[in-house]
């Protein structure tokens, strides 16, 4: 038998893996995107926590996520965001950020073709009034380096917390290929354009995520219920973030309370519900407060009563989010099939998620059922959830956004798919990051419905979004984009498993490649073509610039599984050598030992 693979990076390793994810770091806050609703929404929610009131009332015709109850407007937001950047706020307030944001968005404007000025907002967003309009464009471009400060710490931050906790479980789960799965889900799925902007995803999802890695950490030792109630209160702390986030809350506490051995002990089991449920509470007691100081009542909350038509008054009509459950209804298999394939599809724009299903098959088969179980149950719920929602994609942004809390989860698979099929991996992962990056450099909150072809065009044009670069004067042409294209390549560099040694032996590496090249011609052919099911223009209805992104990145793709893929000059496997069971593939059910410091 072999021996168990080690749980815990070599020195050296831990070093590699604060470089590859503080390059990623980097690249992720060089980034300066312009401003959408839902952004000046959470900005006027900061704005109006640091006046000491719950009322946008001074700030709502800069937003239209927002809400109108008894009198007064309110953020369409949950609090928990607004609540930890409000101190963040007073203290850029009080260094002066006002005048340094002013300067940084008239040295972009001068020196580049600025993505921060607004130059066709529609007037009846306004009430109809051209100056109301006017003044609203030039504030917002002002605005745009305090929000991509406060982004720093509300979405640069959150993301590199999800990154090392995702590293740190896929390295416990499955005994390597933690570091490879982190800069999976940070540069090849959703986290990247996120992690450029203030939404609260990606901090509600951290929060969520933070509960299992107590878990999964309180799992390896004897019971504690201090760390279960601890992972109770950052799950009650992630629906404060983000209202869905109740939905991983509940499916976590799950897992909190069928700890192995505790199957047939109903009181142990009992107690550490109850020290969970406890620990949720204290999470959501915050909440509690803000709905009886902001609202006057504990049942109301800010999505009642959103704004669905602005007029005159900016509150002409009413319910946008009223029908059904907060505009949730049954969910829709149409719909459930849209938010993977069509043309902003989570499989389509991030194909490497679909490689994180597989290794969570494979967490299952070798021993770690539940952590699999949940991981799949989280995807599953959440894709249900974003199905009967009445705007599934949230609008215009590169991906469905709803779904970035399941990613953490599925990416737990990415650890044991890159040891298993390195090739496999890295194919996906080439048209993701390429399609990614793309939209994160030109316009991730894109209007457009053909959005590669979209992101194509803004490339060819040489027109890219901000960056702090462009923010001292050097424009927003390519060479401002090469840094940040340089530090995703850095932390590719440090994190991916270059050569056959680092992954499946030579024989499960020779049978990966074709496995590749086949899920990379069949994300091409569905990429292609399914876009056009939804009357979106495709590659098969002459989009051509969506046709020459798809193609650079199936190139990248067949890059990294070259390099990935090529035989190891240092560590050749003989066929006396004992390989690992994630070495062999071995699809046999059995359990990785852990080995504790």
């Amino acid at each position: 038998m072999s021996p168990a693979p080690s749980l815990r990076l070599p020195r050296g390793g831990r070093l590699r893996a604060l470089l590859a994810l503080a390059a990623l770091g980097i690249a992720y806050a060089l980034v300066m995107q312009s401003l959408g609703w839902a952004q000046t929404s959470y900005f006027a929610q900061i704005k109006a926590f640091a006046d000491g009131d719950a009322q946008i009332d001074r700030y709502h015709w800069e937003t239209r996520d927002k809400s109108w109850y008894d009198g007064h407007f309110y953020a369409v937001k949950a609090p928990g965001a607004a609540l930890l950047l409000t101190p963040v706020y007073a203290g850029l307030d009080a260094v002066g950020a006002d005048r340094l944001a002013d300067d940084a968005a008239r040295t972009a404007r001068e020196h580049g073709r600025s993505r921060w000025h607004y130059s066709a907002l529609p007037v009846h967003s306004y009430g109809y009034s051209v100056a109301r309009r006017d003044r609203v464009q030039s504030l917002l471009e002002r605005q745009s380096p305090i929000v991509w400060a406060l982004g720093l710490v509300g979405a640069v931050l959150p993301a590199l917390l999800l990154l090392g906790m995702v590293g740190w479980a896929g390295q416990r789960l499955a005994g390597g290929g933690g570091l490879a799965a982190a800069v999976t889900l940070g540069a090849g799925t959703l986290v990247l354009p996120f992690a450029t902007q203030l939404f609260g995803h990606l901090l509600a999802a951290a929060l969520a995520f933070g509960a299992f890695t107590l878990l999964l950490r309180e799992r390896a030792g004897p019971p504690r219920l201090g760390l279960v109630a601890l992972a109770g209160l950052l799950a009650g702390l992630a629906v404060l973030v983000e209202y869905p986030l109740a939905i991983a809350g509940a499916l976590v506490g799950l897992y909190a309370t069928c700890r192995g051995g505790t199957l047939a002990n109903w009181p142990a089991r009992l107690r550490r519900g109850g020290a969970y449920a406890g620990g949720v509470i204290a999470g959501v007691l915050p909440l509690a407060a803000y709905n009886l100081w902001a609202f006057g009542t504990l049942w109301h909350n800010s999505y009642t009563g959103a704004v669905r038509v602005s007029g005159v008054t900016g509150h002409a009509q009413l319910g946008l989010n009223d029908d059904h459950f907060f505009g949730i209804a049954l969910p829709e298999p149409a719909t459930a099939l849209e938010l993977l394939v069509s043309a902003r599809g989570l499989l389509t724009i991030a194909p490497v998620a679909a490689v994180g299903v597989y290794g969570l098959v494979l967490l299952h088969r070798r021993g770690r059922r539940a952590e699999a179980l949940l991981a799949g149950a989280v995807a599953l719920a959440y894709l249900l959830y974003d199905s009967g929602y009445w705007t599934p994609f949230g609008g215009g942004t590169p991906g469905p956004r709803f779904l970035i809390p399941l990613l953490p989860f599925v990416a737990l698979g990415f650890a044991p798919a890159w040891r298993a099929r390195p090739a496999l991996c890295a194919a996906l992962l080439g048209p993701s990051v390429t399609l990614l990056l793309a939209a994160t450099l030109t316009r991730p909150l894109i209007g457009d419905p053909d959005s590669a072809g979209a992101w194509a065009r803004l490339i060819g044009e040489d027109l890219f979004t901000n960056t702090l670069l462009s923010a001292v004067g050097l424009g927003n042409g390519w060479a401002t984009m090469l840094p940040v294209l340089a530090c995703v390549i850095v932390a590719f560099a440090l994190a991916l498993p270059w050569g056959r040694e680092a992954g499946a032996g030579p024989a499960r590496a020779a049978n990966d490649v074709p496995v590749a090249l086949a899920a990379l011609a069949l994300w091409l052919v569905v990429a292609c073509t399914a876009p056009a099911l939804w009357d979106v223009p495709a590659v098969v209805t002459g989009d051509g610039g969506a046709a020459a992104l798809f193609a650079v990145g199936a190139g990248v793709g067949l890059l990294l599984l070259a390099l990935v893929g090529r035989p190891a000059r240092n560590a050749p496997v003989s066929a006396g050598t004992a390989l690992s069971p994630l070495q062999r593939g071995d699809t046999e059910e059995h359990e990785v030992v852990p080995q504790l410091a």
